[in-house]
């Protein structure tokens, strides 16, 4: 069982996972909780290079950036990654069951950071709309209010509907955990990567 079960291992599944487990050993809250990203392998950062990414090698390319970030979260334990594709989800009980081409997961919540270009996971709980913020034709996103399609089943990126940036795709899956670690707490709540002895 996992606390959060992430699919799409692009910009927004990162940013998730990342922020995620870099709480794993600073709260009494965090400490014990397992995480899980599910990427396919075909996001559309291995197709781009970035000039204008703050804090990254002018013209970096996309394999390299996603090399880098995955080498960023081998350093915390609580999060798993797996290549696999996600087939279906299911919510029972409160408990989400994630059925893929290779296995089972089952997870308290899961965030969608599935892209703009289509979603075929059978999921009752998503409808899909037209992603209107993009001038490219026939792109989609999921029915969200704040991110939220219901209880503990979040969207995160550009399935969100947010603009096309690698950036607002990033910070849009950092904020969807922000809420999560609000929900755990109580409180509003952000992780400050220099503050180990609380949350802001």
């Amino acid at each position: 069982m996992y606390d959060v079960l992430i699919v799409g291992g692009g910009a927004a599944g990162y940013g998730a996972a990342l922020t995620l487990a870099s709480v794993e050993d600073k709260f009494d809250w965090s400490k014990d909780k397992k995480y899980m990203m599910l990427d396919s392998g075909n996001s559309d950062i291995l197709k781009a290079s970035f000039f204008n990414l703050a804090g990254v090698s002018f013209g970096v390319g996309g394999d390299t950036l996603l090399d880098s970030m995955r080498s960023q979260l081998s350093n915390y334990k609580s999060c798993d990654i797996k290549n696999d594709k996600v087939l279906k989800i299911i919510k029972e009980n409160d408990i989400f069951k994630v059925t893929t081409s290779t296995n089972n997961y089952q997870a308290k919540i899961v965030i969608l950071a599935t892209g703009m270009h289509s979603f075929d996971i059978e999921c009752d709980m998503v409808e899909v709309l037209p992603h209107k913020d993009i001038a490219k034709p026939n792109k989609i996103k999921l029915k969200n209010k704040d991110n939220l399609i219901e209880e503990n089943l979040y969207v995160a990126g550009l399935a969100s509907g947010v603009k096309t940036m690698f950036a607002i795709a990033n910070g849009d899956g950092v904020k969807v955990v922000c809420d999560i670690f609000k929900l755990w707490t109580g409180i509003p709540a952000v992780a400050h990567d220099n503050l180990k002895d609380r949350l802001d």
